[in-house]
């Protein structure tokens, strides 16, 4: 069996073996956050299982530097990303020109 005869779809972040066997990655495909092979070929002892499966990785890592734009942004990115909308998202309804005006409580003494 050859453990070099992979085709990579960086769109789907998917390889697929020429015995039809296929991987999907998700994340960075060279520092992927989870993996989900497919089914394994017939008859194929559970070494060249761990072997065509690391190959596919590795394939996969290397077909990565063409890979989508949101796949090498840094998870920290994201989240950040992520943050900024909800604090906007807040702060458009804490501003808005309809809110009620509600009476203040202080516990301060007036002195």
């Amino acid at each position: 069996m050859n453990f070099d005869d992979w085709t990579a779809d960086s769109v789907t972040g998917t390889a697929t073996h020429a015995t039809g066997f296929t991987i999907r990655v998700e994340g960075n495909p060279k520092d992927p956050s989870e993996v989900y092979p497919g089914k394994f070929p017939e008859g194929i002892s559970f070494v060249d299982q761990a072997r065509l499966l690391r190959s596919g990785i590795e394939f996969l890592a290397k077909a990565g530097g063409s890979a989508p734009k949101s796949w090498q942004s840094n998870p920290q990115d994201a989240k950040t990303e992520a943050i900024k909308a909800r604090e906007e998202l807040a702060k458009r309804f804490a501003d808005r020109p309809d809110k009620p005006q509600r009476s203040v409580l202080s516990l301060k003494k007036n002195s």
